[in-house]
């Protein structure tokens, strides 16, 4: 399967939560895409290229106060989807 080309603020976008995401790794924080654990890079890419809709962090905090665990779920509409138009 050949990779995707991101445009220059899709790279942008990428190379930062790709960041974000390699550092609540290490630690320890799961962190998953509609409801599936997902590597790092999978993550940053569903959102910076933002192909299947826009997705939103939901930060989950543990009883001592700490971030355990990250949920991205999709809250837009496919690019293209909009009024009913895209790709059949």
């Amino acid at each position: 399967m050949k990779k995707k080309k991101f445009t220059k603020e899709e790279r942008v976008r990428y190379n930062t939560l790709l960041k974000q995401m390699r550092r609540y790794e290490k630690q320890g924080v799961e962190i998953t895409l509609s409801g599936e654990r997902c590597s790092a890079e999978q993550i940053a890419s569903a959102c910076a290229v933002r192909e299947h809709g826009c997705y939103m962090g939901d930060y989950i905090w543990d009883e001592r106060g700490d971030l355990s665990e990250i949920r991205y779920d999709r809250i837009g509409q496919e690019r293209g989807r909009e009024n009913g138009k895209g790709r059949s």
